[in-house]
Formats: structure tokens, C-alpha cells, sequence
């Protein structure tokens, strides 16, 4: 008696070849694009160091009250603080008023001549070229150490 299809029969080998490559192509870029990501949400701030020698000035004394120095570049003016003391330069046109804050800066840098860092925050609606331009004003002014906080 014959049978039909059902159950029985001789069975077929199971030796299949899998093709691997597709999908280690898929993980790499995908680890590719996670690197990448994470790599950008640690950032918030980015220090430049412009000057090409590197300074051991002795660290100030512990009783010594260190000044924050901060410039922000927000849409309509430039505010400077100097601790608490806060100066705001407005804007000529739509352009920052470059002369009057390097004027600033180097009265800052006439009452802190070790000094040579700054923290420069911007908006973030600020146009970039700006941000640099005043990068390279406090950097003619001898503030060598310019921070870049984003936050």
C-alpha cells in the first residue's frame, strides 16, 4: 500500500547555509550611528586653547576669591559679567560692538593680569561667524583660554 505525502516519506536534509553578511553590514552601520550620537550628546562645552605654549603659572592661593569672568552673546546685545557686576554692550546695527568690548576686555585684563580664560556663552539662535568674531576679540585681548558653554 502506498502512502500519500502525509508523514511519511524520506526526509530531507537540514543543512542550510545562512548568509551572515547582510547582517553584519546592518550591525555595523548601527553601531556606526550609536557611536556617533552618543559621542554628541555628551558635548556642552568646548574649550579652545589658541596659544601655542603652554603656561605653569603657580595656582592662586586658596584664600584668594577667584573673579568669574563670562561673556554672553545673546540676539540684541553682549552682556559681560564680571562676578555680579554685569555690563551690557548693545549691538550697532545687527552686529556686535566688537570695539566696545574689547575696550572691556582689556580693562579686565588691566585689574587681572594673570588671568587669561573666559566663558563664552551664546544663544542659540546667534549667528555662528559671530560667536567666532568674538572668539577672536577676546583672544587679541589676551584671554588665550576662551570656553565655549552651550548650555
Amino acid at each position: 500500500m502506498s502512502t500519500s505525502g502525509l508523514g511519511g516519506g524520506s526526509k530531507k536534509g537540514v543543512n542550510v547555509e545562512l548568509n551572515l553578511v547582510p547582517f553584519i553590514d546592518l550591525l555595523s552601520t548601527l553601531i556606526c550611528f550609536l557611536l556617533i550620537t552618543a559621542v554628541w550628546q555628551q558635548i556642552s562645552a568646548l574649550t579652545t586653547n589658541a596659544s601655542a605654549t603652554t603656561s605653569s603659572d603657580a595656582a592662586p592661593a586658596p584664600d584668594e576669591k577667584k573673579v568669574e569672568l563670562n561673556v554672553s552673546l545673546l540676539l540684541d546685545h553682549i552682556e559681560a559679567s564680571e562676578d555680579k557686576k554685569s555690563t551690557k554692550i548693545p549691538h550697532i546695527g545687527a552686529e556686535p560692538d566688537y570695539a566696545a568690548l574689547g575696550r572691556l576686555l582689556a580693562d579686565w585684563k588691566a585689574r587681572y593680569p594673570s588671568r587669561s580664560d573666559l566663558i563664552l556663552y551664546s544663544d542659540s539662535q546667534a549667528p555662528y561667524k559671530q560667536l567666532i568674531k568674538l572668539m577672536d576679540t577676546m583672544v587679541e585681548n589676551r584671554f588665550e583660554d576662551v570656553g565655549v558653554n552651550t548650555n
